[in-house]
């Protein structure tokens, strides 16, 4: 690992603005010489997708090993409190890119199956400019749950379907619990960002990664609004997904409750179902 960069004084960063970039030396040799230089101008419209001064792209760098695809997020626009905050104090991670490098080296640290970080970084100024980058490796071979369902629908037996679900369940449950129970939240536990690994179907256990942690945030103080949230989130996204029935759902809960060792699940569940069906109204 390295890093390279210098955020100097404040009113270096005010006038002239600083910058750190960050990278993983497993993957330095894959990236152009020039990265730190050109990174927030790559282009690339393969699964390019912008809105409101953030955008994702896949990219794919060549190296001495072969090559390497990755998903590169930016952001250029962010808010003046922001802005200031890092202007002030450039160590905070007042950025998208480089808070969620903290949240995906916090998840890894907690033993869950994230995306390697290849690099991170950010621009803080000249007067008032803020950006940032993650970039982070491919999950070659993984399908989102969402879409990875209705393909094992087709080619599994009934049979081989419901073991696989169970084992599934059990995987999702266990990625949730270890979260809660270190008073993290995901924020955005829709079933799209658990990662199956198609290559480990016929296996048990550790076939499932968690990814977009960009929102993950510590709560100690009333946990359970956020628990409700992730969970709710969680059960909204199952809706008409082909191949998951309420047998699912009602397992997952039963083994995220034994994890967690949750109490007053009765009326946590009411809640929890209460938001699921308030998501759904609203997408509807």
């Amino acid at each position: 690992m390295m890093g390279e960069g210098t955020h100097g004084g404040f009113w270096q960063r005010l006038v002239r603005g600083s910058r750190w970039t960050w990278f993983d030396e497993r993957f330095r040799s894959a990236l152009p010489d020039d990265f730190d230089e050109m990174v927030m101008a790559i282009e690339s419209r393969d699964r390019f997708h912008a809105k409101q001064g953030r955008s994702t792209a896949r990219v794919v760098f060549h190296g001495p090993r072969g090559p390497l695809p990755v998903y590169l997020k930016r952001h250029e626009r962010l808010p003046w409190a922001s802005r200031l905050a890092a202007l002030v104090d450039p160590r905070g991670r007042h950025t998208p890119g480089a808070a969620e490098f903290a949240h995906l080296e916090r998840a890894r640290k907690l033993g869950l199956a994230v995306p390697e970080v290849v690099a991170a970084g950010e621009r803080i100024g000249p007067w008032g400019r803020l950006q940032s980058f993650l970039i982070i490796a491919e999950l070659t071979g993984s399908l989102p749950l969402n879409e990875a369902m209705p393909v094992l629908v087709e080619q599994l037996d009934p049979a081989a379907l419901v073991s696989l679900k169970r084992g599934l369940t059990r995987e999702m449950a266990a990625i949730a619990a270890t979260l809660h129970r270190a008073n993290a939240f995901h924020k955005d536990l829709y079933l799209c960002h658990f990662f199956l690994d198609m290559a480990k179907v016929d296996r048990a256990g550790d076939r499932l990664a968690l990814i977009d942690l960009h929102r993950l945030a510590e709560h100690r103080f009333w946990p359970v609004r956020w628990r409700c949230k992730d969970l709710a989130q969680l059960l909204f996204s199952v809706e008409g997904v082909p191949g998951i029935e309420r047998g699912d759902v009602l397992r997952f809960w039963a083994r995220y409750r034994k994890l967690t060792g949750l109490k007053y699940s009765r009326w946590q569940g009411r809640m929890v179902a209460w938001k699921a069906s308030r998501y759904s109204r609203h997408n509807h």
